[in-house]
């Protein structure tokens, strides 16, 4: 289930330059050409227009905060980055770009200069929506569920259209188990923005979880429609596909997954999942070993990896599995080894 971090809600400046050279006049010239670019989402020209007005007059502090923006936009973080502590370092209470450099950070896990970044803009920021949806995205990397939630509703109170915070805040009632309030979160979001691609995932995933395969697997498939290559709703398209019976296709969305995002442990363990169904233990084995290795919090890995390590006639590394499982409260880990485990 994914977080969205905020690239669509960008502070976009029309700042006019009051001209006292020439030089000035043709930077203000290529700053508001790269501004019309922006808008019209001709990202890698608005960028090269800001390098053009910069070069024309290097203290144009609003080219670097707009230059940012772009890149990020181009899903280019680390040179965002710089571009917006350029911004800081003429200007130090430049608080647009202050609040978009700790946006940068959270991309580049930086979580300790996002949150300093934060610290100081909660007087100025005291109101915006905006600021506490990144602050929020900033206590779920620091796996603090309960300051985000309550970061993603202060978000939601101060603008009902923030459809990015709703999702969010439905990420976390979903992996808390609150189906039903999640879904409200994810529907609400899709009522203000119906193309949201995350809030229509993230439904499927709760009609998944609910049973409802089929109607999962059209979200799923919706997504696939914008995003082809998208290695979270391929898995997730394949987990229904299983669940349908649809074997093969399923292999299909679950190895591409794979290929796109080696490190996917959801993925891993529908591959598990597959083997399993087609009595092929020593594969399923494989699967649910490397899904894992990776240390992710995939709900029912434990349980199922160690029913196929039981199967494959290995009781004390099945016994382990589920050992670490109870410590997770899966409840096929706890189960299966009061069955089995001494």
């Amino acid at each position: 289930m994914k977080i969205i971090i905020p690239a669509s809600f960008l502070i976009f400046l029309y700042t006019f330059i009051s001209c006292t050279s020439q030089d000035k006049s043709e930077a203000g010239t290529f700053f508001l050409k790269g501004n019309v670019q922006f808008k019209d989402k001709r990202f890698e020209e608005a960028v090269r227009l800001y390098d053009e007005a910069i070069k024309k007059y290097p203290d144009l502090t609003d080219a670097y905060l707009n230059k940012g923006l772009a890149l990020m936009q181009l899903d280019r973080p680390e040179e965002a980055y710089e571009s917006f502590s350029i911004a800081l370092q003429q200007e130090d209470g430049f608080h647009e770009a202050r609040l978009a450099r700790a946006e940068a950070g959270l991309r580049l896990n930086r979580l300790n200069q996002a949150e300093d970044d934060l610290k100081l803009l909660t007087v100025a920021y005291a109101d915006s929506s905006r600021f506490y949806l990144i602050r929020g995205n900033l206590y779920v990397d620091k796996n603090n569920s309960a300051l985000a939630f309550a970061d993603f509703d202060r978000a939601i109170a101060l603008d009902p259209a923030n459809s990015q915070a709703l999702v969010n805040r439905g990420v976390i009632l979903f992996e808390e188990g609150k189906n039903s309030q999640a879904k409200q979160d994810f529907e609400k979001a899709l009522q203000i923005n119906p193309t949201l691609r995350e809030a229509v995932n993230n439904l499927g995933l709760v009609l998944l979880r609910e049973g409802n395969y089929k109607d999962a697997l059209d979200h799923f498939e919706k997504v696939l429609i914008r995003v082809p290559n998208d290695p979270y709703a391929l898995n997730n398209k394949g987990e229904a596909l299983l669940h349908l019976g649809r074997y093969e296709e399923a292999l299909k969305c679950l190895n591409r997954s794979v290929e796109i995002n080696p490190d996917n442990g959801h993925a891993l363990k529908n591959l598990g999942v597959y083997y399993s169904a087609q009595k092929n233990l020593p594969k399923a084995v494989e699967f649910f070993d490397k899904a894992l290795a990776l240390e992710q919090n995939v709900p029912g890995l434990h349980g199922l990896a160690g029913k196929a390590h039981l199967a494959n006639n290995d009781l004390k590394k099945a016994c382990e599995i589920w050992s670490i499982g109870k410590i997770l409260k899966d409840s096929v880990s706890m189960a299966e080894a009061g069955l089995h485990c001494r």
